[in-house]
Parts: structure tokens; sequence; C-alpha cells
């Protein structure tokens, strides 16, 4: 049976997911079915709201939807209590690194439009994707960064309460979330060709989730597998042995 997807909050993305599943906007599918679905999709969009991880925006700097974050933290719950697994671009990825007990750095600069190397981890690649963000990412100890921008962008960040803060830590462009079974980019692999290295890096990473065992997902994504390729695009009715 073809994997179920349901993509939240934005029907372009799904052009990231062509060949992987058949793709459904409708959440109350997942609410009615949701032994079908094999993975959501949380799209790009509006700030996480900063409460949910404990700070506040005095200066008005997080330009957050309560009522989107809502709905979606009852889509993950959905999805977390039936096994299904979860992908983020974008906010998405910066709202899942939330789920998974992170926070989020309020403001960076140098990320909000135009092209940049990311790293991979473990292969040391360095591939090209967009820039589209004006936040970033701090992931709580149990995640694990899979990719970072190959050299810092900001010299501007922006933490708790809108002020200012010192960071000399790695910028995050993708991470996985082990214990919630959740994984995502930074950058918009949507929005770049089908043959840049950018959304073939997102498009396997996707494809191999659904693929492989969780936990060799996440070893390949780390420490390395020679039976996952990270960076191949694969047809759609290939799977990935392991």
């Amino acid at each position: 049976m073809p994997n179920r997807i349901l993509v939240l909050n934005g029907m372009s993305y799904a052009g990231a997911l062509r060949g992987l599943g058949n793709i459904t906007y409708d959440k109350t599918e997942l609410f009615r079915n949701p032994d079908e679905f094999s993975l959501v999709l949380f799209t790009g969009g509006e700030d996480v709201t900063p409460e949910l991880y404990d700070e506040t925006s005095p200066k008005g700097l997080c330009y957050n939807s309560l009522s989107r974050d809502t709905q979606e933290m009852d889509v993950f719950h959905q999805a977390l209590g039936n096994g299904i697994l979860m992908a983020g671009i974008c906010r998405g990825v910066q709202f899942l690194n939330v789920m998974a007990g992170g926070r989020l750095m309020h403001h960076i600069s140098g990320h909000s439009g135009g092209i940049h190397d990311m790293l991979i981890r473990p292969t040391r690649q360095k591939i090209r994707v967009n820039s589209l963000h004006h936040q970033m990412v701090i992931p709580h100890d149990n995640a694990e960064i899979v990719g970072i921008s190959s050299s810092r962008l900001s010299n501007t960040y922006v933490g708790t309460s809108d002020s200012d803060i010192e960071y000399n830590g790695q910028e995050v462009e993708a991470a996985i979330f082990p214990k919630i079974r959740s994984f995502g980019v930074q950058y918009h692999p949507e929005m770049m060709s089908k043959d840049s290295d950018g959304y073939k890096f997102f498009y396997c990473m996707v494809n191999n989730a659904l693929a492989c065992d969780w936990d060799l997902f996440v070893k390949a994504y780390t420490k390395g597998h020679d039976n996952v390729q990270l960076f191949e695009v694969y047809d759609s009715h290939r799977t990935v042995s392991g």
C-alpha cells in the first residue's frame, strides 16, 4: 500500500515529496483513520509561540499564531500517539524542535535570503541550500544535529525576552528528534529544483525515514551506515535496504 502523507498548512510543500506517497491536506483524515498514515509534514509560516518553550517576546520579534500552534499540537499528539513519522520544513522543523523540548533563537541576521552551503553529518559533504528564515533551532540535548551552516552567516542573535545575546554555537540547518520520531530541515526544498542537492537531500531523508527502521535511520544520519544512502534520489517504487 502506498504511503499516506498529510501535508499540513501549505499545499506547495507537497512538491518536496513527489512520488513518495498519496498526499492529503485534510487533517481530519488523520483523526478519522490514523492507521492509514505514514508521515505528517509540518510546513513554513508564522513563528512558533514563544510561551510554548517558556519564553516571551515583549518587543514583538516573534510573529506567532497561537491558533495555528494549537491546531498543529493536536495533529502532533495524534501522530505521536499513533507512531506516525513527522517531518518539518522551516517553521515545521522549529515547531518539532519545540515539541521535543528545544528552544528557538527569536531572531538571527544573515539567513533571510540568498543561498549558502550546508555541511552534512556524517559525510562532511557541503550542499547548496536556500535561506528564508529569521529564527533558528536551539536543540534540546536529546536532539541530533544533522546539518549546519558551513560558515557563520549571522552577526546578530536575539534570544529570550527579545534581548541580544552572545552565541558561539552552530547555526542549525537540519536535525532529528529521536524520541518523537521526527526530523526536518530549515531551508525550503520545495522551492528548489528537483535536480538540486538541497532538494535531493531532503527527499532522500524522507524516503529513508519511510523505508528504514527508525533506529537505523537515526544512526545513518548521525554516525553513518553503508546500507542507507544519505544523498541520492530514489524512484517512487524503490526501497532502502537495511
